[in-house]
């Protein structure tokens, strides 16, 4: 339990968000086929000073993304690799945003933020061939269990206005994450995420 002044500084806000994340390939060896945009699920709990024109506003979440991958392919005149299927992952999300307050209840929040991969569920096929040797399918299925794995570090914003009603706030977040270590299966070096932002008084 927090004492009661400190209680009375901080206010305690929980918000939702949905969103599309877009990654970005142009650093890795992928060049043929459609990678769909993931879509994410957020849970957030986070703490500020509202009624100051400039705060500090830390903030812990957690997140399910799911990539769809379709025909995504490599490979050259001696063999090549065919990804198809989806891939789900539960991640930790940490932000340390300056927040100032624009008007009564119209509030902007920038400043870096972090992610963690806990867990994710892959559910792929994996088509190959071999000049001279054949070609197979490998179903790549299961959950990784490589804990606070896979690191990206970024930039966060958010634009919301609160008590809209007197209960909720709506707002707008965009986020860029550079990865600090590729994924297993697709690989992609960065990203750029938006999604409404709902945030419960």
């Amino acid at each position: 339990m927090l004492p009661t002044s400190l209680k009375a500084q901080w206010k305690r806000e929980t918000s939702f968000t949905i969103g599309v994340i877009y990654p970005d390939y142009h650093n890795n060896y992928y060049h043929n086929g459609i990678t769909g945009v993931s879509t994410k699920l957020g849970f957030y709990q986070s703490w500020n000073k509202p009624e100051n024109r400039f705060s500090f506003r830390p903030e812990v979440g957690i997140d399910l993304e799911r990539l769809s991958v379709d025909n995504i392919s490599s490979g050259g005149l001696g063999g090549g690799v065919d990804y198809k299927g989806t891939i789900w992952s539960i991640n930790g999300e940490l932000a340390f945003l300056a927040q100032i307050r624009i008007a009564k209840r119209l509030f902007f929040s920038l400043g870096p933020a972090g992610k963690y991969l806990f867990t994710d569920i892959t559910k792929m096929t994996h088509s190959w061939w071999l000049m001279n040797y054949g070609s197979g399918t490998i179903n790549d299925d299961g959950i990784n269990r490589k804990y606070l794995y896979k690191p990206s570090i970024g930039i966060k914003g958010i634009l919301f206005e609160t008590n809209i009603g007197g209960k909720i706030g709506l707002g707008l977040s965009v986020e860029h994450q550079w990865k600090g270590s590729r994924e297993d299966v697709i690989s992609y070096s960065e990203t750029n995420e938006v999604s409404l932002y709902f945030e419960l008084h």
